[in-house]
């Protein structure tokens, strides 16, 4: 791959940024290397909502059904919960290459800190993952790049070396600093990022996984709000917990699934996914979390394929709902 500047033009790079604190510094430095920076911002559905600073010229790519299917199956296994990252980062790092392609990019910048996460920044997992994306020795890392081997872009001149950093480890004191140095003070905290590093999540997830269902954007959707019931192999409850539950939930109920509320008091919204036989289980499940919970009887109505009914159950009692609960 000959990507050998002309005199004076400078180089060009895709900048992978998530909007943290590090991908913030890698493209500040890349910046003031004379580097035209392409940022680009990898989306999906599992990352916890939140406003990214507001950044020139990024370009954001969704790759949400892409790594429904590498949750199913990742080649490289799972981390402490169900984060594929080793799958993930090559995903990401696939997408960055295509871009780097259509805006004839010299090669791709990362915020990766050597050793920062146990899983996917071992050095050795570094070069595995970027060999697999199909840019080995093309992934500059400015804030660790002095402790890593020499990459393509640094021996055809393109970057100097004594200009990355030697960053290593979980800390992020020397980050800070330098952010201070550099005034970079627009950057999302740490706290929050992947949905699949949730305990919580996790287990909806793989409950969804063990009763060998397929999962797309939508089933994402209903995995991040509610309480979950899993009534039998065939059949999943999921209540709202508040307004803004109950409105989505009132959003996602299509015709496959079955929609509950109880009428003339404070009720969730509640549906069940799959078999219908179970629709006075979830009925009762619904009632319980109604504000007629404490009645011996409660009419709970429901919604299937543009057709309503209503049924008469007993909240369920707080024993049953254990063997349910996920």
């Amino acid at each position: 791959m000959d990507n050998l500047k002309a005199p004076g033009k400078p180089a060009k790079a895709v900048v992978l940024y998530s909007g943290g604190l590090d991908s913030s510094i890698a493209l500040e430095l890349v910046r003031e290397w004379g580097v035209k920076t392409y940022p680009l911002h990898i989306s999906h559905q599992l990352l916890a909502a939140q406003q990214l600073p507001s950044v020139p010229d990024l370009k954001t790519i969704d790759v949400t059904e892409e790594l429904a299917q590498i949750v199913q199956e990742p080649e490289h296994g799972y981390g402490k919960n169900l984060n594929p990252c080793i799958d993930c980062r090559i995903l990401m790092l696939k997408k960055a290459k295509e871009y780097m392609s259509e805006v004839k990019a010299d090669f791709v910048v990362t915020g990766e800190v050597l050793e920062q996460r146990q899983m996917s920044q071992r050095l050795d997992t570094l070069m595995l993952i970027e060999k697999k994306a199909g840019l080995a020795g093309m992934v500059v890392r400015p804030l660790s790049g002095a402790l890593l081997p020499a990459t393509v872009p640094e021996t055809q001149g393109l970057i100097k070396r004594q200009d990355m950093l030697m960053i290593r480890g979980r800390s992020r004191r020397l980050s800070l600093e330098i952010a201070k140095k550099k005034k970079v003070v627009e950057f999302l905290p740490p706290s929050g990022g992947c949905l699949l590093t949730d305990p919580g999540f996790s287990r909806r997830l793989a409950d969804v996984l063990r009763f060998g269902k397929k999962i797309g954007a939508s089933d994402i959707d209903l995995l991040k709000i509610g309480r979950h019931f899993r009534i039998s192999p065939d059949a999943k409850l999921i209540v709202g917990r508040n307004e803004d539950e109950n409105m989505k939930i009132d959003e996602l109920a299509d015709e496959t699934r079955v929609f509950f509320y109880v009428p003339d008091t404070g009720s969730p919204n509640a549906l069940l996914l799959g078999d219908r036989k179970y629709l006075s289980t979830a009925a009762a499940i619904t009632a319980r979390y109604s504000d007629k919970k404490n009645e011996p009887q409660v009419e709970v109505y429901y919604r299937h394929k543009g057709k309503s009914a209503r049924t008469i159950v007993a909240p369920v009692d707080d024993e049953e709902l254990k063997k349910w609960r996920i």
